[in-house]
């Protein structure tokens, strides 16, 4: 199957993007690598930041996708499980980071870069695009802690986020069924232990151990 001009471009750009940084890789060198010309880049991005920003909604798009399914399943229950939830969201992004793939691993690249250079821009692009996945694991958590505080959970769910990256950034070799199952107790154990003093903090079995 022939790969689209847009692709081809998006495929460059993510290449040399994470190996010589945003600031660095030119658009002549995305350009000329893509076999294409300038006017095409200009045509379906209009900017190298829109281009940047594609390259992520690209990736992410396919990762809060299966976050989306995941969390589906575990909000079969009334009130789902906090472990399940939290694994809905933690454990496809570690799959995509880590299971071997070229793909995510440049992708990891990419992000680390982004973090790096404070891209304060892609920064705010990003939470603004996925703003309604975090509200949705929000509220999951929320149903699964009853009487927790909505805005201090979306805040602890920001923590989560920065553990989360950190963990996909691991270079050490690891299961990563392991890894995820690790970093949801840990967040799971944060959570409950933030209930107001009183509050039900029942601790479920590991994902693991679960049939």
């Amino acid at each position: 199957m022939s790969i689209s001009t847009r692709d081809r471009i998006l495929d460059s750009a993510e290449r040399l993007f994470a190996e010589q940084g945003f600031h660095v890789a030119t658009l002549r060198q995305i350009t000329q690598e893509a076999g294409v010309n300038l006017a095409a880049v200009n045509y379906h991005f209009g900017s190298k930041q829109a281009l940047m920003r594609a390259i992520f909604k690209r990736r992410l798009d396919a990762l809060n996708a299966a976050r989306m399914k995941q969390l589906d399943e575990a909000l079969r229950s009334d009130p789902p499980e906090l472990e399940q939830v939290l694994d809905a969201f933690v454990h496809p992004a570690l799959a995509f980071t880590r299971g071997g793939d070229a793909e995510g691993q440049r992708f990891m690249q990419l992000l680390l870069r982004a973090f790096a250079d404070r891209d304060t821009d892609l920064h705010q692009a990003m939470r603004q695009e996925y703003a309604h996945v975090m509200r949705r694991f929000a509220d999951a958590i929320g149903r699964a802690l009853p009487g927790a505080d909505a805005d201090r959970l979306r805040q602890q769910l920001d923590f989560i986020v920065g553990a989360l990256t950190l963990t996909m950034a691991e270079s050490a070799l690891k299961d990563t069924r392991i890894i995820a199952g690790e970093l949801v107790r840990f967040a799971a154990a944060g959570l409950r232990n933030a209930l107001p003093s009183g509050q039900t903090r029942e601790v479920r079995y590991p994902l693991e151990a679960r049939s």
